[in-house]
């Protein structure tokens, strides 16, 4: 494919990108001003975790469809959701509606995610692929940060509903510049419809939607016999699944792939990346609230130093994955995140100048955003074209699922030592627990094999 013609597809699928991860954070902007005009105030919470259902569940199987009938045509029809579902969200008349909106939305999400990335891989080659998911998170990033600001804006000068359709120009552009690819992907044998693996899909997606429930249920009231319910039917109904795998002629996730080396590192590094990552960004302004002695004006600090140097080690980890091996970049990645985290947990307990925690949340970015391409590349790399959005999705399945555990896991850590000191005290055990965290992430990319200049396709 001619280079011009690529990046015509490429700016495309980023411009997708911008839309899908923006509207994650305008809605929190916008939603306080919905929800007083429409009322239902009982379902605000559903807003936000329908759409992360709806987006988590539906990974595994349109992953799947997708690796079967295209890439073109599964970001098409997933991007078509999610305008439609932008639109929708919108016209709300109330916050009942907004949350069918939503759930549409996530469904168009479900679908964007894994063909974005198995797009990456079939549009570059292996030795320019790192460059390209390094820029593919870095407009993740910047249009996470983008988001709460434009919504802001927008929604304050022309009312919450602009917030939802600032997102759909963006979308119809990618739309338009995505026709231009022409996917030139290995031969699959044909299978029909009716042979897929529903059964299977929606045991995994009810597997799913009961273990990201049953932490949500955990943050809010602890561990219970609620909590204990849902966690043992989602292993119950995981367990049930992977027998349905197993005796599947067409499995929605193949246990032949879940076998691959660097395939299950990767979704390892994925699922600690996720609690670290998420964790960190839910962590750091109640961190701040604390030093600046409550002032809510003061929450987010800490998050500008952590994202800079997200950014940076985005940047870095691109070309640097060109040049070493995916062991050496995934160690470095989780050397630094370890030594940011040791840094803030040291500065917490003998209560360090402030300055110093500001140095350490952007070690601790950098450090993560160094990470992030060795747990998606290696994966890609591993497989046959074929099978790109399938392991695509379940990366980005892992570091979902990741974040769903590490977010509640974490507030409750503080819950359960606040009677233990001063409240620096209760922060300082939190990062020495993400710290270990990243000794255990440390181990696991140091199994990693092989390297993006020298990886090969495997069959």
């Amino acid at each position: 494919m001619k280079m011009s013609k690529r990046s015509i597809i490429f700016t495309g699928i980023l411009l997708g990108a911008a839309a899908n991860m923006m509207m994650q954070t305008v809605v929190a902007t916008i939603l306080p001003q919905a929800a007083r005009e429409l009322g239902d105030s009982h379902l605000y919470g559903w807003v936000f975790s329908g759409y992360l259902l709806m987006s988590t569940i539906t990974i595994p199987l349109f992953a799947k469809l997708a690796d079967l009938y295209g890439y073109k045509l599964f970001f098409t029809l997933g991007m078509s959701v999610f305008l439609i579902g932008s639109f929708l969200c919108g016209l709300a008349p109330s916050l009942s509606f907004l949350v069918m909106a939503r759930l549409i939305q996530g469904v168009g999400a479900g679908a964007l995610g894994p063909v974005t990335v198995a797009l990456i891989g079939t549009l570059f080659p292996i030795e320019s692929r790192g460059k390209a998911l390094s820029a593919f998170a870095a407009i993740q990033l910047f249009s996470n940060l983008l988001g709460p600001v434009a919504g802001g804006i927008v929604s304050a000068s022309y009312g919450w509903s602009s917030g939802f359709y600032m997102v759909i120009p963006l979308g119809l552009l990618s739309l338009i510049t995505i026709q231009f690819a022409q996917m030139h992907r290995e031969q699959t044998e044909p299978t029909s419809l009716k042979n897929m693996d529903y059964w299977g899909a929606l045991l995994l997606g009810a597997a799913i939607a009961l273990f990201i429930q049953t932490w949500t249920v955990y943050e809010k009231s602890g561990w219970n016999w609620n909590t204990t319910t849902l966690l043992v039917a989602s292993i119950l109904l995981f367990i049930w699944f992977m027998f349905q795998e197993n005796k599947h002629p067409d499995p929605v996730l193949s246990p032949g792939l879940i076998r691959i080396r660097n395939v299950s590192l990767a979704n390892l590094s994925a699922l600690f990346v996720g609690i670290l990552m998420y964790g960190a960004i839910a962590v750091f302004p109640l961190y701040a609230t604390v030093i600046f002695e409550g002032s809510s004006s003061q929450s987010t600090p800490f998050l500008l130093p952590l994202m800079l140097g997200l950014s940076t080690g985005i940047l870095f980890s691109g070309r640097m994955i060109q040049k070493i091996s995916y062991k050496m970049l995934a160690r470095t990645g989780w050397l630094t995140s370890a030594t940011g985290l040791f840094g803030t947990s040291i500065s917490s307990f003998m209560v360090l100048p402030v300055f110093s925690i500001y140095i350490f949340a952007f070690i601790i970015g950098f450090g993560v955003g160094t990470i992030m391409p060795t747990f998606l590349l290696p994966a890609q790399n591993a497989v046959s074209e074929k099978y790109q959005a399938t392991v695509g999705g379940m990366v980005q399945l892992s570091r979902n699922i990741g974040g769903a555990i590490g977010i509640p896991v974490l507030t409750s850590i503080l819950a359960i030592t606040s009677g233990w000191g001063e409240k620096t005290f209760q922060y300082g055990l939190l990062f020495l627990v993400l710290f270990f965290l990243s000794l255990f992430g440390f181990l696991i990319g140091s199994q990693f094999e092989g390297a993006a200049v020298t990886g090969e396709r495997k069959g």
